[in-house]
């Protein structure tokens, strides 16, 4: 494989356009692992990996914890499920800390085990060996909410460091997957609530025969609730981690979801940095993707969050959102969406921007009154 820079573009199995553009040097996955492909949505077989995990924490609180591993995975269960939905295999382990030996407070609470479960069971890089060649290959994996990928990638890398898994980085970039909580949320409520997996397996009326925060049952509540979601729903709202975060600008990722478009910029060192960058605040049409002039400039209610409202031609009213995180590294990055809107909605935009602009005048007006001779 060599370096040169690539463009791939994909369409998924739907009638909804679906395309991705990464640029991004190609990489190769070192023999080491086990055979993992990295192949972005749009497989005519789907090998859907539904994950859950277990983790304690540092029992003598924050001050002493490894802050490159504050969660230390404890339990690992999953469920392989083929493209309709049918399950094909299970795994599941619990593992033996190496780190956090004693269970937190908070951990003992919630979890089924004690630390007398932990004698005679594998660390951590056994178990996740293992697990990997389970997945097989193409695996698209499905959490409910982002966080157990995270820790799942967090963990990976500390032992990595630790030198007790090879240094290859064993996941795709970029690494697509389903987030299951957001698109039950799509389909059953008004696709912002999250809710947890208990209330959905209610809402669903499944069958509650294993108690919840067990990884294993709680992986299967999990492929129960992704039966009961429509399977071109599933293919089309597919997720991006962010554990790992483009360098620089060839690899920035844009996706285009037919009718919304998601935009992950590269890092940048200086945070305020991110809002002077041309490609992070440039506002394109989701439909046509012709650039477009703004309506409402780029603002924010929380330093965190910005929105603007821009017009196209052809299609009408746009949203952009940006959102500012931090990725590991401690540098800054920018999740940007583009999405057509209504005029009502841009009627709440433009309120949004008068009361941040009223905010800060009386800010001011207040300030000039204390500083006043």
């Amino acid at each position: 494989m060599t370096n040169s820079i690539i463009f791939i573009y994909i369409a998924i199995i739907s009638t909804v356009p679906y395309t991705v553009k990464v640029r991004a040097s190609e990489q190769t996955v070192s023999p080491e692992w086990p055979a993992y492909e990295k192949r972005l949505p749009g497989s005519f077989t789907m090998n859907y990996i539904v994950l859950d995990l277990e983790w304690n924490q540092c029992p003598s609180g924050k001050r002493r914890e490894d802050p490159r591993l504050p969660f230390e995975i404890i339990e690992i269960g999953a469920v392989r499920m083929d493209e309709d939905f049918r399950r094909q295999d299970e795994f599941h382990e619990i593992i033996r800390p190496v780190l956090y030996k004693t269970l937190h407070h908070c951990t003992r609470s919630v979890i089924h085990m004690t630390e007398a479960d932990f004698i005679g069971k594998r660390s951590f890089p056994e178990v996740f060996s293992d697990f990997l060649a389970w997945c097989g290959e193409d695996p698209v994996f499905c959490t409910w909410g982002p966080g157990d990928l995270t820790e799942l990638e967090r963990n990976v890398s500390w032992h990595i460091r630790q030198n007790n898994l090879p240094a290859s980085w064993p996941f795709p970039f970029p690494f697509f997957f389903r987030d299951v909580q957001k698109i039950f949320s799509y389909v059953y409520e008004d696709h912002k609530e999250r809710r947890s997996l208990k209330w959905a397996v209610q809402y669903l009326n499944l069958p509650q025969d294993e108690a919840f925060h067990d990884a294993f049952s709680d992986a299967v509540y999990t492929a129960e609730v992704l039966r009961k979601l429509p399977r071109q729903t599933v293919e089309e709202y597919t997720s991006i981690d962010t554990y790992i975060t483009p360098k620089c600008r060839r690899e920035e990722i844009y996706v285009n979801y037919g009718t919304y478009r998601k935009f992950i910029s590269r890092s940048f060192k200086n945070r305020d940095d991110v809002m002077k960058d041309p490609v992070v605040i440039s506002t394109c049409c989701p439909v046509c993707g012709r650039k477009l002039r703004r309506k409402i400039r780029w603002f924010s209610e929380n330093g965190k969050n910005y929105l603007s409202v821009a017009i196209c031609p052809e299609h009408g009213l746009v949203k952009g959102k940006i959102r500012i995180r931090q990725n590991t590294d401690g540098e800054w990055f920018v999740i940007k969406t583009i999405r057509p809107i209504t005029d009502e909605e841009y009627e709440k935009v433009r309120r949004r921007k008068e009361s941040v602009q009223q905010k800060r005048r009386t800010r001011r007006a207040a300030h000039n009154v204390f500083t006043l001779p």
